[in-house]
């Protein structure tokens, strides 16, 4: 049996990838490593709890032996956007060079590190950054519009787009499917089995994460 990293346990995507780790055989033990909040998650027995500070985060390097990482942390804070996600992001992967079997990460659809959109620019240069590293099996995950109508905090703007894409998902076909909305709980399925069996694939789009 395996070992599981997980940070971003307390978010929408990040809190199904938590569930199907933990319903999983195949994984014996599963680290949730994060703020404080993450001791407020449910008790399991096969899940242990790593309170860190995210932008210096420091393990015991045991446990990142080969270990599959799941990377599920985002900021809606526009803020706080690079630091949070491409920095925490990058800064795990270091601790984790040459040591780990996997690393699957959240991204987004689009992603495009010479895009001027800033939120696909630094998605895409995240990726591009993953890549240069020894991280095993690298895996990023591009979901379009997340589809979580009963997200806590969910702000109006986030609504009415939650809305409109469940409306017009239907009709985007062919090279416009991967924009189609989709719900976390189908990330996350995928994340997990695409883990397990090893699947060499690098980017994951909706048609790959709704099979």
């Amino acid at each position: 049996m395996t070992t599981a990293i997980l940070l971003g346990a307390t978010g929408e995507v990040g809190g199904a990838i938590l569930q199907e780790l933990l319903a999983s055989p195949a994984y014996s033990t599963v680290y949730v490593l994060g703020r404080s909040s993450i001791n407020r998650l449910p008790h399991h027995p096969k899940m242990i709890t790593i309170v860190t500070n995210l932008e210096d985060p420091q393990v015991d390097p045991a446990i990142l032996k080969q270990a599959d990482v799941f990377f599920a942390i985002g900021t809606g804070v526009r803020a706080d956007f690079e630091r949070v996600d491409y920095g925490y992001a990058v800064a795990f992967a270091r601790l984790c060079q040459g040591k780990i079997k996997s690393f699957n990460l959240v991204s987004a659809n689009g992603a495009n590190p010479n895009t001027s959109y800033t939120y696909l620019r630094v998605k895409g240069q995240l990726e591009e950054e993953l890549r240069k590293m020894d991280l095993g099996q690298v895996r990023f995950y591009r979901p379009s519009m997340l589809i979580a109508p009963k997200r806590a905090n969910l702000q109006l703007g986030e609504a009415i787009w939650i809305k409109i894409f469940q409306i017009i998902s239907p009709f985007l076909l062919g090279p416009l499917s991967s924009w189609k909305g989709i719900r976390p709980q189908a990330v996350a399925s995928a994340m997990v089995s695409n883990a397990i069996c090893a699947n060499p694939k690098t980017i994951y789009r909706y048609k790959d994460m709704v099979k």
